[in-house]
């Protein structure tokens, strides 16, 4: 009788965790493109990125992601190109919100995604001194195509704000005697692929 029942449980927990995974997806993304910040105007094709994401439906789900970047000016104080270069990792939500406002599916050619989140960046200068550690919050959209099932184009503008900045772009300190601070606005429009590793 207690033999029945483990064997019963278990097949149910079997069943069970069967459903779950293969009622999710997850994946692997990759892009390349274009940096730039707005004060002061600077833009270079610099930025790479890449990420892993796990979606709990259709609609919603999350990812972690990184990326690289770096910016240059002609700093005529220096005489000669400095600038910072950034490396950021980020955890985000997502939302599909093609599938929130209408009956559209995932695998439709045309999918609209949002994505917002919080994470670290490490700012360095050109210039050299310790590297900078701040608090990144980056937020933007991801227009998706579909290719095939499992494999996707996309184009993607995010913005992200660094808290608490204190290199200047052209790699020079935001303070010499003081201790000051400023927030980083930087955005990042580039193409990328998307595999999805499994599907609903």
């Amino acid at each position: 009788m207690k033999f029945n029942f483990v064997k019963k449980a278990l097949i149910a927990f079997s069943f069970i965790t069967t459903s779950f995974v293969s009622a999710q997806e997850y994946g692997v993304e990759l892009n390349y493109g274009l940096n730039g910040v707005f004060e002061p105007s600077i833009n270079e094709v610099s930025h790479f990125g890449g990420g892993f994401f796990y979606n709990f439906d259709e609609t919603y789900g999350a990812k972690i992601d990184f990326g690289s970047d770096k910016y240059r000016v002609n700093n005529e104080l220096f005489g000669k190109e400095t600038g910072v270069n950034s490396t950021r990792v980020s955890l985000q939500g997502t939302a599909n919100v093609s599938t929130i406002f209408s009956r559209a599916s995932s695998y439709d050619f045309f999918n609209l995604i949002a994505h917002a989140g919080a994470g670290y960046t490490r700012i360095s200068s050109t210039e050299g001194g310790k590297a900078d550690n701040v608090v990144n919050i980056i937020g933007g959209l991801t227009p998706r195509f579909r290719v095939t099932d499992n494999f996707f184009l996309t184009l993607d503008t995010s913005v992200i704000f660094n808290i608490s900045q204190h290199y200047n772009f052209d790699g020079s300190l935001s303070y010499i005697d003081t201790v000051n601070s400023f927030t980083g606005i930087t955005y990042n429009v580039s193409a990328g692929i998307v595999y999805k590793i499994s599907s609903f």
